[in-house]
C-alpha cells in the first residue's frame, strides 16, 4: 500500500497543509480531491505512455510537475479565492510530496 503513488502523496500533502496550520476538515476532503485529479493521470502517463531516454523522462516529470502545480492552484484558488494561499498550498505540498516521494521511491526500489 505505501509503494502506491497516490496513497502517499495525499499522506504527504495532508501532512503538509496540517504543518502550514490548514484547520479547515472541508480544505482537506478539497484538497484530497483535488490531489486524486491531478496525481491519477500524471503517474498513469510516466508509467504507460512515456517510453524516451533517462533525460527526456527528467524532462517530462518537470513538465508535468508543472501542470499539476498549475492545475492544483488553479483549482484552490476556485475553492480559496486567495491567490497567494493557493500559491502556497500548491508550491508547498507538490515540493513535499515530490522530494519526499523520489527519496521514498529511491528508498524502495
Amino acid at each position: 500500500m505505501l509503494k502506491d503513488p497516490l496513497f502517499l502523496t495525499i499522506i504527504l500533502e495532508c501532512a503538509a497543509l496540517l504543518i502550514m496550520k490548514e484547520r479547515e476538515p472541508l480544505f482537506y476532503v478539497y484538497w484530497i480531491a483535488i490531489t486524486t485529479l491531478t496525481n491519477l493521470p500524471a503517474n498513469l502517463f510516466v508509467a504507460f505512455v512515456f517510453s524516451g531516454t533517462k533525460p527526456m523522462y527528467y524532462l517530462t516529470v518537470a513538465i508535468i510537475e508543472a501542470l499539476v502545480f498549475t492545475s492544483e492552484f488553479l483549482l484552490c484558488l476556485a475553492y480559496t479565492k486567495d491567490k497567494k494561499k493557493s500559491a502556497k498550498y500548491s508550491a508547498v505540498c507538490n515540493l513535499s510530496s515530490f522530494v519526499i516521494g523520489t527519496i521514498w521511491i529511491l528508498i524502495i526500489s
